[in-house]
């Protein structure tokens, strides 16, 4: 019933403001110009991977406009000099052009960028290019049409179509984005705060316990999870889970079983002091999709082709050893056997036991904290941004550094 009365809340508001023509709260927003403009599926907040990543690309937002189509997570959103929610996300794409006509009317557009995950994101970003014939980069880190449904190919082509500058979040992105639409797509993949990231290798704590490992980010399905718990329900070994959210949504779980099973919810914390708690674990655990078709479409596409943020955060912050559960194929997974961070294993606690096992000799320790230090400054957010405008004036990449890092398979790193 709260849900209910929450989404008849939100109609309301919506239906309000739409009566008026203009957002419920545009009169009290001041438009920067010129400005940028930034195309999200929801708020740009920290408790979930894109609004982290996007927050700590574009650090300095104050010219930018944080355009949304949907709210998920009813926290307020502080992201960019200004920032409007579409109030219904099913609009017709001549609504949304008035809307983006309301909402723009008053400054003057430079460049656009869009993430595109639900089917009004594109209609969004599409409007605003057309209507001030700017520079447009898309930025896939969530799919929604290769191998999930949510935008159409229609709808997807119109807009890598349109766009000078089209990005991906990993090498398996960029590689199914690329054999769909037949078009060049170049890589960004999950940056960390410059200040945060380590590049020479950070020594073994004393003391720390060789059974508590770490787990940092959202747990995406239930399936997951429950997979988790079994794996280490009397395994000897136990997880602190630094989640996102302080109350996980749409994961069903008793906090009180959930550590009798070896894995204890903490409370989130800021990035900035992530590192420090790191330190004092021994290896990290980051739990990916079986990619059998169990899971939901959705939840499948997420693992098999977007890099979970957390994973080069741990590598360039923390150098603590992966252990990725789930297929060997998800992006998780390839990026750790791509660069000897760790091992992937089945969700099997005999396997996982073994697998620790050999990753916490001290010999293997040491490389995979020299593997990862050499890596850690080419993860760093420090110029992201400027990397992402020179791109997009230039129609390509301005610089190979991450096509160097993280080359398509059977490709020799490319020389600058």
């Amino acid at each position: 019933m709260l849900i209910a009365e929450q989404a008849r809340a939100r109609l309301r508001s919506a239906v309000k403001a739409l009566r008026g023509g203009l957002p419920a709260n545009f009169n009290s927003l001041r438009l920067p110009s010129p400005a940028d403009v930034v195309v999200t599926p929801c708020e740009v907040v920290d408790l979930h991977g894109t609004g982290i990543l996007v927050s700590r690309i574009f650090r300095e937002c104050s010219s930018i406009i944080s355009l949304r189509t949907s709210n998920f997570y009813d926290v307020p959103q502080t992201f960019g000099a200004a920032n409007f929610c579409l109030p219904l996300a099913q609009m017709g794409r001549r609504d949304i052009d008035s809307w983006v006509k309301w909402w723009l009317n008053s400054t003057k557009v430079c460049k656009i960028i869009c993430l595109p995950y639900l089917p009004a994101d594109p209609l969004v970003a599409l409007s605003v290019k057309e209507m001030f014939d700017v520079p447009l980069c898309t930025y896939i880190m969530d799919d929604k049409n290769v191998c999930a449904e949510g935008i159409s190919d229609a709808l997807m082509e119109e807009l890598l179509a349109k766009s000078s500058l089209r990005l991906v979040i990993s090498p398996e992105m960029r590689a199914a984005y690329e054999e769909k639409y037949c078009m060049k797509f170049w890589l960004v993949p999950p940056l960390a705060l410059e200040e945060l990231i380590s590049r020479t290798p950070l020594p073994v704590p004393e003391g720390i316990d060789p059974h508590r490992g770490v787990l940092i980010g959202n747990v995406w399905g239930q399936r997951w999870l429950d997979m988790l718990r079994a794996t280490f329900r009397g395994s000897g070994y136990q997880i602190d889970w630094y989640c996102n959210q302080k109350n996980p949504r749409a994961l069903v779980f008793d906090r009180a079983d959930l550590e009798q099973d070896g894995i204890r919810l903490l409370d989130p914390v800021l990035d900035t002091d992530l590192p420090a708690i790191l330190a004092k674990y021994p290896y990290a655990i980051m739990p990916s999709d079986t990619l059998d078709g169990q899971s939901p479409e959705a939840i499948q596409a997420i693992a098999e082709l977007s890099l979970p943020s957390r994973i080069p955060f741990v590598t360039a912050t923390s150098h603590l050893p992966i252990i990725v559960l789930g297929s060997p194929k998800s992006a998780a997974a390839r990026f750790v056997t791509r660069f000897g961070l760790g091992e992937v294993v089945p969700y099997k606690t005999d396997a996982v036991r073994d697998a620790l096992g050999r990753v916490l000799k001290p010999e293997s320790v040491s490389l995979i904290r020299k593997r990862s230090a050499e890596i850690a400054g080419s993860f760093s957010a420090r110029d992201a941004a400027e990397w992402i405008w020179r791109s997009l004036e230039l129609g390509q990449a301005c610089d190979l550094r991450y096509e160097r890092l993280m080359p398509p398979a059977g490709v020799d790193p490319p020389a600058l």
